[in-house]
């Protein structure tokens, strides 16, 4: 593994699939989620409901990364996980398991680094995007959530009808 400009190219190619991938499956999650909504419970259940909803897209979107993680680095070579591994994160002949990546994953996307574990090589371009990515695809479901909670709260205190 070398780091070259057609491996920097590369992983910055992985990283814009990805990115389009989460972004468009983040984008069908909240229109699913807009249609399915039931307006008939109460505005506290709805949203607990699409909370737990949006956390597990969240975490689906982060995995999606720690394919195109390990993708990059066990297909195309362009780097691997450096650092020590958490217990109970398992090696597969002294490689990152897919456990490692998801965990990997879902600390980056969210911000949280831990800096336990850090990508060598062109992943790390992956590894500096996929935080961006996830920032913005939080900041868009807390403004999805508020709409909703808008309208729903609103109806409870005007009593307004939840059914259709």
């Amino acid at each position: 593994m070398e780091n070259s400009a057609e491996n920097f190219l590369l992983a910055l190619l992985c990283a814009a699939v990805l990115t389009v991938a989460v972004v468009g499956i983040h984008y069908e999650a909240l229109r699913v989620l807009s249609s399915l909504h039931p307006r008939r419970w109460s505005g506290r259940v709805n949203i607990g409901v699409l909370i737990v909803c949006i956390i597990l897209v969240h975490c689906l979107e982060a995995m999606v990364f720690a394919f195109g993680f390990w993708f990059a680095d066990n297909v195309l070579g362009l780097g691997w996980l450096a650092g020590s591994t958490a217990p109970g994160m398992p090696t597969r002949h002294g490689e990152p398991s897919l456990l490692v990546y998801a965990y990997f994953a879902l600390e980056t996307f969210t911000t949280q680094s831990l800096g336990d574990l850090y990508p060598v090589g062109a992943t790390r371009l992956i590894a500096t995007i996929e935080p961006l990515v996830g920032l913005i695809l939080i900041g868009w479901s807390a403004s999805f959530t508020y709409v909703v909670m808008r309208r729903d709260w609103q109806l409870d205190d005007e009593g307004g009808h939840r059914g259709r």
